[in-house]
């Protein structure tokens, strides 16, 4: 099963590829990171209000429920 995390690109991770995911802060701006088992990082901003923007809360519930 693959769970998108940027709608922008369309990028989607397998969660079973996943190695750590967490939420940091950026200038008061949430970040996640997603960490893939090869090495690998993927930054998502949160940008909810944007027409292709992402919400990093929303991707972070997906991927931990799915694992």
């Amino acid at each position: 099963m693959l769970i998108q995390i940027l709608k922008r690109t369309q990028l989607a991770v397998n969660p079973a590829d996943i190695s750590a995911i967490f939420i940091y802060t950026v200038n008061h701006d949430p970040v996640l990171e997603v960490q893939m088992r090869t090495g690998e990082k993927f930054h998502v901003h949160h940008e909810p209000h944007c027409p292709n923007g992402d919400d990093v809360y929303q991707v972070h519930k997906q991927l931990m429920e799915a694992v």
